[in-house]
């Protein structure tokens, strides 16, 4: 059975102003990574922080006021990770400061950098970024190779870019709503192969990042898909071929796959049937109804019933709590 997962959240709100970044440095070397970090203008800080361990990635959503942080010797000696860490800003602007220079980071744009290393950081705008903490061994398995300096990636047009959005994608969802998140694990890993490997080695996963993107798209096809990448589609087929799928199988597979999530989620218990059939990349509301009773021996409308039925009769006491910093941590004086 599948292990779900759902995702912890720290904030500064409501905080002692005086404690706020010793509160939040406290949170991050306990839950991610541990920084120094000092506010712009001696401002209060304003941070929010929603985490997701998983096996082995932690996933991350970072929100906060323009502050700075950095990890240096100390920080490193104290709390060393055994990590690389992937930050890929999604609003805001970042310096991103390393032993091989200063580099600006802007929305879309993305580094990869090892976490026990230093580094210094700062965002005169405030941020919003998902972070992706990837082991060592992890980084090693993938990409045969340990990370020497940062990798910075620039995301103009291209299988790159959809690769890095397919991958904050699966990020946002993974944190929004309780995840399989082995599975979850699985999709970032094969997306973190694409991005950081490339090659033909890679095309597969390069290939499920894209269809990932435009799975709503009605009219993706394996054409589509292999003009995406920079292969022939005959090539595609090949690629998926040699591991055991089809692109068709693997379009519908994924399609249902999300319109299960979608029927079963809260989020979207306003949204008709015809409305996520569509959502899905789905022309009829027939067609889908009997493909999805096909792979699931139950209709939407059944599932999403018995998913209502559940949500009602769960305790309160089924929902998260977290060990991490809260209120009673405070010193009130």
């Amino acid at each position: 059975m599948a292990r779900v997962t759902a995702a912890r959240v720290f904030s500064t709100a409501g905080l002692p102003a005086e404690q706020r970044v010793a509160l939040w440095e406290r949170h991050n070397a306990r839950a991610l990574v541990g920084l120094s970090c000092k506010t712009i203008d001696d401002a209060p800080l304003s941070a929010t922080e929603r985490n997701l361990p998983l096996p082995r990635l932690h996933v991350a959503h970072v929100s906060g006021s323009p502050h700075l942080v950095e990890r240096g010797a100390r920080e490193i000696s104290d709390r060393p990770t055994g990590s690389a860490v992937l930050y890929i800003a999604t609003a805001g602007e970042a310096f991103f400061y390393s032993t091989g220079g200063t580099r600006v980071l802007r929305p879309g744009q993305a580094v990869l950098c090892d976490a026990d290393r230093p580094f210094a950081r700062g965002f005169s705008h405030g941020l919003k970024e998902f972070v992706l903490k990837i082991p060592h061994g992890a980084l090693q398995e993938l990409t045969g190779s340990t990370l020497a300096q940062p990798e910075f990636f620039d995301l103009a047009d291209g299988a790159a870019a959809d690769t890095v959005r397919a991958l904050t994608r699966l990020m946002r969802a993974a944190i929004d709503e309780p995840t399989d998140g082995s599975r979850t694990e699985q999709q970032a890993l094969g997306l973190l192969a694409a991005l950081l490997t490339g090659g033909a080695s890679t095309h597969l996963d390069t290939a499920k990042a894209v269809i990932e993107l435009h799975l709503r798209d009605p009219n993706l096809s394996a054409a589509r898909v292999a003009d995406r990448i920079g292969i022939s589609e005959r090539q595609l087929c090949r690629v998926f071929n040699r591991a055991g799928l089809s692109v068709a199988r693997h379009i519908l597979d994924r399609r249902l796959e999300l319109a299960r999530e979608l029927l079963e989620s809260s989020r979207t218990a306003r949204c008709s049937i015809a409305e996520i059939a569509r959502d899905c990349g789905f022309v009829s509301p027939s067609h889908f109804t009997r493909t999805f009773k096909r792979r699931y021996d139950t209709t939407p409308a059944q599932l999403r019933t018995a998913s209502q039925l559940r949500r009602r009769s769960a305790s309160p006491e089924d929902g998260f709590s977290s060990n991490y910093p809260d209120i009673s941590d405070i010193d009130h004086g």
